[in-house]
This record gives C-alpha cells, sequence and structure tokens, in this order.
C-alpha cells in the first residue's frame, strides 16, 4: 500500500474511531435510556440490538476488544440476537402502520378488526416465527480473516446479501404505502360530518364534525406514529442501500483504497443503523 493510500485509511478509521465516541456512545447511552422508559408499555427488541450490537461495535472501536474474532459462539450468538431484535423491531413497526390505518379507517368494519387479543397474537405468532427462522445465522456465520461475516460459503453469502436487503426494503414499503393511506384517511375524517341532533322546535338536523377531543386524540397518535416510521426511514434506508450496492458489485476486484472507502461508509450506515432503535422515545417527546 502506497502513503496516499496509508494516510487514506488512517484518516478513515480515525473518523470511525470519532463516530463511536461521541456518535454511538450517545446514542448508546440513550436508547437505552428510552427503551427502559418504554418496557413497561411495550416488548423492547431494540434492547437486543443495542446491548449486544451497540456495545460490542463500541467495545470494539474505542478499546479494541472484539471477541468476535476469539468466540465463535459469541460471532454467532451476537449476530443472531441482532438481527433477530432488528427484524422483530421492523415488523412491529409495520403492525404500528396497519393498525393505525385500521383505526382511522373510515369504514367501520375494518375498524372493528382491531383487538389487542389479534394484535397479541400477532405479535407472539410473529416473533417467534420471525426467532426460528433466523437461526440460519448461527449455521451461516463464522470467524474469518479477522472478522465475523457470512462465510459459510458464496450461496449463503448470496442469500445473506439478498435477505439483507429484503428485511429493509419490505418494511419500507409497507411503511409507506400504509403511512399515505393513514394521511388519506385524517384528511378524510377533517372534512366528514355527522348528524348528532335535531331540535325538536324547528325539526332541523344539526350537523356537527365528529367530537374534536377524540380526533385531536387520534390525530396526535397518528402523528407520534408516523415519526417513529419517518425516524426508521431515516436511520435504515441507508444501510439497505449500501448493502444493494455491495450486492451488485460483489463480483468486482477492488483496490485497497476503495476497499477503505466501502469499509468507512459501511461503518457510517451501520451506526446510524443503531440510531434507528434508539431515537422512538425521544420523537414521541416532540
Amino acid at each position: 500500500m502506497n502513503s496516499s493510500s496509508s494516510v487514506s485509511t488512517a484518516d478513515l478509521n480515525l473518523i470511525q474511531l470519532n463516530l463511536a465516541r461521541y456518535f454511538l456512545v450517545p446514542i448508546y447511552i440513550l436508547g437505552n435510556f428510552e427503551n427502559f422508559a418504554n418496557i413497561a408499555l411495550f416488548s423492547q427488541p431494540n434492547l437486543l440490538v443495542l446491548n449486544t450490537g451497540g456495545l460490542s461495535r463500541i467495545l470494539s472501536l474505542l478499546i479494541n476488544f472484539n471477541l468476535e474474532t476469539t468466540s465463535i459462539i459469541f460471532c454467532k450468538s451476537r449476530y443472531y440476537l441482532i438481527q433477530t431484535g432488528a427484524v422483530i423491531e421492523r415488523y412491529f413497526i409495520c403492525l404500528i402502520s396497519i393498525e393505525r390505518w385500521m383505526v382511522t379507517s373510515t369504514n367501520e368494519m375494518i375498524r372493528r378488526m382491531t383487538s389487542s387479543k389479534i394484535a397479541l397474537r400477532l405479535i407472539v405468532i410473529g416473533s417467534c416465527m420471525i426467532a426460528l427462522f433466523i437461526i440460519h445465522v448461527t449455521i451461516g456465520f463464522a470467524s474469518s480473516n479477522n472478522r465475523c461475516y457470512a462465510s459459510l460459503n458464496d450461496t449463503y453469502a448470496l442469500f445473506f446479501d439478498i435477505y439483507n436487503m429484503v428485511i429493509i426494503t419490505v418494511p419500507a414499503i409497507v411503511i409507506t404505502l400504509f403511512s399515505i393511506l393513514i394521511f388519506k384517511h385524517v384528511r378524510q375524517s377533517h372534512h366528514r360530518i355527522v348528524p348528532i341532533s335535531i331540535t325538536r322546535s324547528s325539526a332541523q338536523v344539526i350537523y356537527l364534525t365528529p367530537n374534536s377531543a377524540s380526533q385531536q386524540r387520534d390525530i396526535q397518535f397518528i402523528r407520534l406514529a408516523l415519526i417513529q416510521i419517518l425516524t426508521f426511514m431515516l436511520f435504515t434506508i441507508d444501510y439497505g442501500i449500501y448493502n444493494a450496492y455491495d450486492f451488485g458489485i460483489s463480483s468486482i476486484k477492488k483496490s485497497s483504497d476503495r476497499q477503505a472507502i466501502e469499509a468507512f461508509i459501511r461503518g457510517v450506515t451501520v451506526n446510524l443503523n443503531y440510531a434507528s432503535v434508539a431515537v422512538p422515545f425521544f420523537s414521541y417527546t416532540l
């Protein structure tokens, strides 16, 4: 490697170190605070992501303590927990989007379909199925070349690249679609009028908009859900774009400079991905 390459790689590594120190550490601390604050209300798969992925990444970057390269059990367990937590989190956000769409629907039959029993079944069954499916990580991941990654064989590496794109693209599509439908329902509700009483003296029907307090509560809950959706997409979609890019150029031979730059970009997208599980509580307080 020539001197310019060495300087470039060193600079990128320094930026990564500073990102871990001044971005990832606060994200880890604040993320744990907000998830413990919410834990009484929601099951928090985010804690799995933060405390298995985020913490180990911080230790690896700041003090060069990386069990991935020395313990095959830690390597497989870490990625299994990260993937399980991340996918369940995205599954929950999709359920929130669909549930909000149903609640705001002008169709009474659709609104009646929302119930805590159905939601609980979807949460339990969906989470169990996701946890079982992601067992593939414990088979396909191993420590190799001083890192832990999908190194079982070329077929599994290809599968994992496609899987990574799917678990981001599908939630993004679902979230975008139902967000548009939610906005449509809210807009319709503003223009909807319903008869609420008849004055006996004049036999005149009085039309008023739906109960304003109830409508305001619905809009507030919808706004909070949409903020969470937008923050998820803001911090996650770039990781999906990088994985699509990496998949598209996987067969290209790369120079050392390009490898260093791509490793840096991947590190930034990973840090943003951790941020996606740390901001929901604070977005609720906006």
